[in-house]
């Protein structure tokens, strides 16, 4: 027998649904508008993913490249709405310099689902929660975004506050924790992808070796869990100075050199004004399912994979035997009985190295690098489904490779 709180509950779907239901009848006129016109000008809605600056970032500036690129040049009118969760001001002012973008979403949210309701199809709708095969045009594509001389004027105020002089240069560094999600979007359980988590500290290294190399190091992010120690002026823990703002995240991350760290969001933020990138601790299940979108601007270098039960390295072709080509899901790893292994401070530090001789075109190879960079990518493609094999072959950090050849089995 029901009880009578789930009959309720039944009562109050059913209400919404009718409800629904009577409000697409409404909009039934507006729809019929739409698509008889729809030959002559098409007119899509859509909701910016505002809440994370990765979405925030890369699938806003996706959605304009795709634009830039469309084969269909026809006549087109796009209403986009910004929710009220924005999770940094300055980018959004920036956006707002670029799109048209309406204060108030319901109408338009409403209309764009009777659309899709009446027309069984998503001709009217702007997806912004599923832009990453556009990701490909990002590193192509010119930036569609510019400082106004009072924000480059207010970018000066802050690297002169951080300590960095005028017209010097600096490489932005991020590790990925969860005190940001845990305490900005707590309703929400994140641990779902902690396998992405690694320490500041072991960037430390790295950070000390570029700063040798003449620039100014600055840790970039929000709400950190731990700071990053170092006697060196030319180390910056911007994250966690009194000096981090919306503002200065941008601005940071646009005027770098070069990015090196997590794939978490905020290395969206070189990306779109076209600075290079490099990743260290990859998740290694990941890069077929990224190899295409032209990410891997710079090398870089991935985590390990581990078996629990003998501690044993996995390579390639074993990750993808024991089903775990594409995995995303920390609970996933688990119940497969591996752990991820994070990049030692060596690592990061050798591929630092590297980096900054390649951009300076010092770069000297060792015997051997580029047959290792052959098999690597050769095996990687033999063993990845063959759904996500593509010619697309980024480098691996050299040394990583030379010091892990168990990834060449």
């Amino acid at each position: 027998m029901l009880t009578l709180k789930v009959i309720e509950l039944k009562v109050l779907v059913g209400i919404k649904i009718l409800f629904k239901f009577l409000l697409f009848i409404s909009f039934a006129p507006i729809v019929l508008l739409l698509v008889a016109i729809r030959p002559f000008v098409l007119i899509r809605f859509g909701t910016i993913r505002s809440e994370r600056i990765g979405h925030f970032a890369a699938d806003v500036d996706a959605y304009l490249c795709s634009c830039d690129n469309a084969a269909n040049k026809r006549s087109v009118i796009d209403i986009i709405s910004c929710p009220e969760s924005v999770c940094n001001r300055q980018l959004e002012a920036m956006w707002r310099r670029t799109i048209k973008i309406t204060n108030n979403k319901q109408p338009w949210a409403l209309i764009e689902q009777a659309c899709s309701f009446w027309t069984r199809g998503g001709k009217h709708k702007v997806n912004f929660s599923g832009r990453i095969d556009d990701y490909k045009y990002l590193i192509h594509n010119e930036s569609h975004l510019t400082f106004t001389d009072n924000e480059e004027r207010q970018g000066k105020e802050l690297l002169k506050k951080l300590g960095i002089p005028e017209k010097a240069s600096w490489i932005c560094i991020h590790n990925r924790d969860s005190e940001y999600l845990d305490k900005q979007l707590n309703d929400y359980n994140w641990e779902y992808h902690n396998y992405r988590d690694f320490r500041v500290a072991t960037m430390l290294l790295a950070a000390e070796e570029l700063s040798r190399a003449g620039y100014y190091v600055v840790r970039v992010g929000s709400i950190v869990k731990e700071a990053l120690v170092s006697k060196d002026s030319k180390i910056i823990d911007y994250a966690s100075s009194p000096h981090q703002s919306d503002f200065g995240d941008i601005y940071l991350g646009a005027n770098c050199v070069f990015y090196m760290g997590s794939d978490s969001g905020i290395a969206s933020i070189p990306i779109i004004f076209r600075k290079p990138v490099s990743y260290i601790n990859f998740c290694p299940t990941l890069i077929s399912y990224f190899l295409d979108l032209g990410i891997f601007q710079l090398p870089f270098i991935p985590k390990h994979i581990c078996l629990k039960s003998n501690k044993r390295l996995l390579n390639h072709r074993e990750i993808f035997q024991i089903g775990l080509g594409c995995a995303s899901d920390s609970q996933v790893f688990k119940n497969a009985g591996v752990e991820l292994i994070d990049n030692t401070s060596e690592e990061i530090r050798d591929l630092a190295i590297e980096i900054d001789h390649r951009l300076k075109n010092t770069w000297v190879p060792q015997e051997g690098d580029e047959e290792l960079q052959e098999k690597y990518w050769a095996v990687f493609i033999k063993s990845a489904p063959s759904v996500q094999q593509n010619n697309i072959k980024p480098r691996i950090g050299s040394a990583f490779l030379r010091k892990h050849r168990y990834l060449l089995d």
